[in-house]
């Protein structure tokens, strides 16, 4: 079986990648490819970016944040956690804000730096939605004639999702730093954050972009936030194996995923009647003490089918956070789906005539139509490149 691209033919896949401006690929582009090819069509080959948000994104990025403020702060624990948790916050905000300045092309002149530094100053979760607004009601009417995304709309329908969806994040935000800040803060020294990685081993003619997120002298860390925490390592995400793989293979050293989040209604459940089981209460008076603590009742064969479990040996309380280490004995063949995913992309290049690369590629690139998360962008633009009228979806 042939595993890799002729010289011959990689001189003519380079004039491909030139003309569509890939110089590298990335990690992050191969997890695209195998997870949707119609989106990395239009991400990596047509150069089409969605202007619809990120907030998860944008709320790992200030988790990370708050883990390395409180890394790097020269008096050890004088920011407190409501410190810390508050400045995520503000630095989530900032970064909401950002991204929608960036998607009006008129009036941006009524928020400048400094003006968006005084509307941000201080500012708590309860205010931000009305300065969001605020900012939004203005560059609309300087906007109102131009080709927008819904959610920029005032009064929209989206516009209320996604307002929901911003403050959808504060919990996750408030739950996950105290956990992160400390499971970090017990480890040894002081990490490299966001290290460049330029990988050539994968024998794809081109180099592979990736960025740790932390890494120390014995071994490397990479953060997850997320609403769902895997239980064990089977229900780790793919993506998110080869990308630990790649840091792994390339800098030579063991590597980690940490999730950090929030918990579940019935892992928050758990955790209180257990709590009051060991405080000493009866089941009845477990049901009158749940009630006035959560302002919900339960029922007394529920505490008992709980206590069975919590109580038996092994069971530990529930935390938001959970630490995977990537099983040596699996990085081999995670960095070899990696290079696979690469040689694909080649492949589908090469297979492509150059005078009619765009139109070609969009044949190699019919994705998973019946597990889809797009936005309105995304499938207006799929509707025009493939014809196909693929519904929107939000994923949770």
């Amino acid at each position: 079986m042939q595993n890799s691209i002729t010289q011959h033919q990689m001189k003519s896949v380079s004039n491909k990648l030139g003309d569509v401006d890939i110089e590298r690929f990335s990690i992050s582009s191969f997890n695209a490819f195998r997870r949707n090819r119609f989106t990395w069509y239009l991400r990596y080959i047509a150069d089409f970016k969605s202007r619809w948000p990120m907030e998860g994104a944008w709320r790992g990025n200030a988790i990370e944040s708050a883990v390395m403020r409180s890394l790097m702060d020269p008096a050890k624990d004088s920011l407190s956690m409501e410190k810390l948790v508050s400045d995520a916050i503000n630095v989530y905000q900032r970064e909401v804000v950002s991204h929608l300045l960036k998607v009006y092309p008129h009036g941006l002149e009524h928020f400048t730096d400094e003006k968006i530094e005084q509307l941000m100053m201080a500012m708590d979760k309860t205010q931000f939605p009305l300065a969001l607004k605020s900012i939004v009601d203005v560059l609309y009417k300087h906007n109102i004639n131009e080709d927008l995304p819904e959610y920029v709309i005032p009064d929209s329908e989206d516009y209320s999702k996604y307002l929901k969806k911003v403050e959808k994040q504060y919990p996750l935000i408030e739950s996950a730093v105290p956990y992160a800040v400390e499971y970090f803060k017990s480890i040894p020294g002081v990490p490299n954050y966001q290290t460049r990685l330029l990988h050539h081993g994968f024998e794809l003619g081109i180099p592979v972009l990736g960025f740790t997120d932390f890494e120390y002298t014995e071994f490397g860390i990479d953060l997850k936030t997320s609403g769902s925490i895997p239980k064990k390592w089977e229900d780790v995400s793919l993506d998110n194996k080869c990308q630990a793989a790649f840091y792994s293979v390339h800098q030579k050293k063991p590597w980690k995923i940490v999730y950090v989040g929030k918990l579940n209604q019935d892992q928050i459940k758990e955790n209180l009647i257990t709590k009051l089981y060991n405080e000493g209460l009866s089941s009845k008076e477990i049901l009158v003490r749940y009630k006035n603590l959560t302002g919900t009742g339960t029922t007394e064969p529920t505490v008992s089918k709980i206590l069975d479990v919590t109580t038996k040996p092994g069971w530990e309380i529930h935390k938001p956070i959970k630490e995977f280490i990537l099983p040596e004995s699996e990085t081999a063949e995670l960095n070899e789906i990696n290079r696979f995913t690469g040689m694909s992309i080649l492949q589908c290049l090469k297979s492509s005539r150059r005078d009619n690369l765009l139109d070609d590629m969009k044949y190699f690139c019919v994705g998973d139509l019946d597990h889809m998360f797009l936005d309105k962008d995304q499938s207006r633009e799929i509707s025009k490149v493939w014809g196909f009228n693929l519904p929107t979806s939000e994923e949770e």
